[in-house]
């Protein structure tokens, strides 16, 4: 009862930030720049922590070289691609990030590790960089902000429900793990859970928005779809990392990472739908 209490006090915080960033396109710009470094940084401490990743960079002789092997070369990526504006360019970003999604995926069903002799634990931190470039330069699109806006007010609701939904059903009803060796606390039934929100979600989005229904609840499902990988996807980067949470500040839910973990992998399908239906439209 009392984590449920912290982790809706801290929700309530997180919700009025995200929503106040959108106010307008330079504050939305400065507040997802700063949730990126943020976000960059815990994985860069937990890896300046890890033995094995210290061994290989001694072993490779990088022990002098952290700004290839931690967080320095992606904060600089995200600060040199996503404070500009980036127009057409974001469409080569996500389809790059298209390109290696698969690899995400394959490295989820993996029961190898993500590291060994001749590969460091910090490769996937690149494959964070590009939704986070994504999230910081998205208002730089040829889109106008208040379309945007309400775009990203209903995609945010979409991903905070279903990760409330699985939460809440989950806690009450879950009794068949999903993917237990990933992530113990995720349940079949919460899924379904999640599931539901989104076909109820997806219906009224496509009331509001005037649009097919049966488009609006196809795309709500995809978001789900990404969401809960990218969340499976965070949990298996963790069990290989051999940390709980990336942080502990937000109380409740750990680290800014693991709290916006299905945003960060599902992002750059959500601005690939809305600017497919942009130009469809």
């Amino acid at each position: 009862m009392k984590d449920l209490k912290l982790r809706s006090i801290s929700s309530i915080f997180y919700v009025l930030i995200m929503l106040s960033a959108l106010i307008h396109p330079i504050s939305f710009m400065i507040v997802m720049y700063l949730s990126a470094i943020i976000v960059l940084a815990e994985y860069g401490k937990v890896l300046r922590k890890d033995p094995e990743h210290l061994d290989f960079l001694k072993r490779w002789n990088q022990d002098h070289t952290p700004f290839m092997s931690t967080e320095f070369f992606p904060i600089l990526m995200v600060t040199a691609l996503g404070l500009l504006p980036l127009g057409n360019v974001i469409y080569y970003i996500i389809i790059l990030y298209l390109i290696f999604y698969p690899f995400l995926l394959l490295f989820l069903i993996s029961k190898r590790k993500f590291y060994g002799y001749f590969t460091s634990k910090a490769w996937p931190i690149f494959l964070l960089t590009l939704p986070l470039i994504l999230l910081v330069s998205s208002t730089s699109l040829n889109i106008d902000f208040k379309k945007f806006q309400m775009y990203m007010i209903a995609y945010l609701v979409l991903i905070w429900g279903i990760d409330s939904a699985g939460y809440f059903i989950g806690l009450k009803f879950g009794k068949k793990k999903l993917y237990e060796s990933v992530s113990p606390k995720k349940t079949i039934e919460g899924v379904y859970g999640s599931i539901i929100f989104t076909l109820i979600f997806g219906f009224y989005l496509g009331q509001f928005f005037q649009i097919d229904s049966l488009l609006a609840i196809v795309s709500s499902l995809m978001m789900c779809f990404f969401a809960i990988m990218g969340d499976l996807i965070q949990s298996k980067i963790k069990r290989q990392l051999k940390v709980k949470d990336f942080g502990n500040w937000i109380k409740g839910h750990g680290g800014l990472f693991d709290r916006l973990d299905s945003i960060i992998f599902s992002f750059p399908f959500f601005l690939l739908i809305i600017i497919i239906f942009e130009n469809v439209s």
